[in-house]
This record gives C-alpha cells, sequence and structure tokens, in this order.
C-alpha cells in the first residue's frame, strides 16, 4: 500500500504504477513491450501539480466501453443493470448497443453519471475519436491479446 499526504483530483491509473516505481527506484523498463502506463513519479513526489495522464481508455474484455478525459467520461453504449444483479454497470450490467451519439457526463460536477450533457458539449467528442484513433494506431504495432471470457470452454486454445 503506497499512502500520500494531500488530496488531489488528478488521474492517475494502475497502468502508471510500472513505470512510475520504475522511475523512483532509478531502473530501467524492458523496451521490448508498450506500457499502458505513464511515469507518474514528479507528480507523486510534489515536483509538478498535475498528473501526467490527461486520458484513460476502459476496457471490457477487448472492446472499449468508456474514455476518460480530464473531467468528462464518454461511452459509446449504454448500459443497464442485469437480471436481478444490484450492479449497473460494467462486466456485470447488459450493453445496449447505440443508434449514434455518445454520452458524456462531466464527472467532476456529477459524479454519479445521471445527467448525459452530450447534446450540449459535442465539441469534446472530438477527444473521442482521437484517442480511440491513436489506441487503434498502436494496435498495429502491438496487437492486445485476447479478452477474458467465463464462457469459452476451450480456453483460448
Amino acid at each position: 500500500m503506497i499512502k500520500w499526504p494531500g488530496k488531489s483530483n488528478e488521474m492517475v491509473a494502475i497502468h502508471d504504477f510500472v513505470p512510475t516505481l520504475a522511475a523512483i527506484i532509478g531502473a530501467d523498463l524492458p523496451m521490448d513491450r508498450p506500457y499502458d502506463g505513464v511515469d507518474q513519479s514528479a507528480f507523486f513526489l510534489g515536483k509538478q501539480k498535475k498528473s501526467n495522464r490527461e486520458h484513460l481508455i476502459t476496457f471490457i474484455n477487448n472492446e472499449i466501453e468508456a474514455l476518460r478525459w480530464r473531467h468528462y467520461r464518454i461511452y459509446p453504449k449504454s448500459f443497464i443493470g442485469s437480471f436481478n444483479n444490484p450492479s449497473q454497470e460494467g462486466i456485470l450490467g447488459v450493453n445496449l448497443e447505440k443508434n449514434g451519439g455518445l454520452e458524456i457526463y462531466n464527472i467532476e460536477a456529477d459524479p454519479r453519471e445521471q445527467i448525459n450533457i452530450g447534446a450540449d458539449n459535442a465539441w469534446v467528442i472530438a477527444n473521442w475519436f482521437r484517442f480511440v484513433a491513436e489506441y487503434n494506431q498502436s494496435l498495429k504495432k502491438y496487437p492486445n491479446p485476447p479478452g477474458v471470457t467465463l464462457t469459452d470452454t476451450n480456453f483460448g486454445r
């Protein structure tokens, strides 16, 4: 466990731990593989006020399910709770394909993501396309491994 004094709304992802800890201890990371994380050591050590992460793509299996950019969360699909399941989102919920617009939430003003502000903030969508395009470009050199499934009885064979 790591405890740092103070509070911040800056974005840090679990992916950032490997490059951050490597930088703190002065270790070189192997360069024969990609890293989804960014070095946050200057942020954690108080040398800068802002995180080095501006966005984070969220997946369920190999499908992009959301993008967080700054204080916005953008969804290409809608989620509803599954049959008698208290979970409203994620792997235990139900994905609904949409016919068009993305859902956009200002998670700073609306942390429960109850008010879709997409109609009035369509300019945010440009960032969706930018970051998803960058991610898709990276797959050409470093394709993802198969996603996890609980129903595949061949276990990836």
